[in-house]
């Protein structure tokens, strides 16, 4: 199954334009370390982002997400770590770990 999804900012910049469409693959696995997903959030104007996966379940937290999170050392099953390209882009400092199951499927086609 296949999503169209837009991008909308500059978070992905340089690798996505603001604009760009893509084209996401849903997941029958586990998102991968920097695989570029598209994922659901709780924000009625921007229901889905899309960023790369920085950890995966059993890795350390990465030192950029240490302080955000000082009680987690690992990144726990079924969730990952976000992070955009850009460096000013949210991430999962902000928007938390991610859970697997709100990841809508990985970009296939950029």
């Amino acid at each position: 199954m296949w999503t169209r999804v837009t991008v909308r900012g500059n978070s992905m910049a340089p690798t996505l334009r603001d604009g760009q469409e893509l084209l996401a693959r849903r997941l029958f696995r586990s998102p991968r370390r920097s695989e570029v997903i598209v994922f659901r959030v709780a924000d009625p104007d921007l229901p889905h982002r899309v960023k790369r996966v920085a950890a995966v379940a059993g890795d350390p937290v990465p030192p950029w997400l240490a302080p955000a999170m000082p009680d987690v050392h690992r990144v726990p099953d079924g969730f990952v770590a976000v992070s955009g390209d850009n460096p000013r882009s949210q991430d999962s400092r902000q928007l938390g770990l991610i859970a697997c199951r709100d990841v809508v499927g990985a970009v296939r086609c950029a």
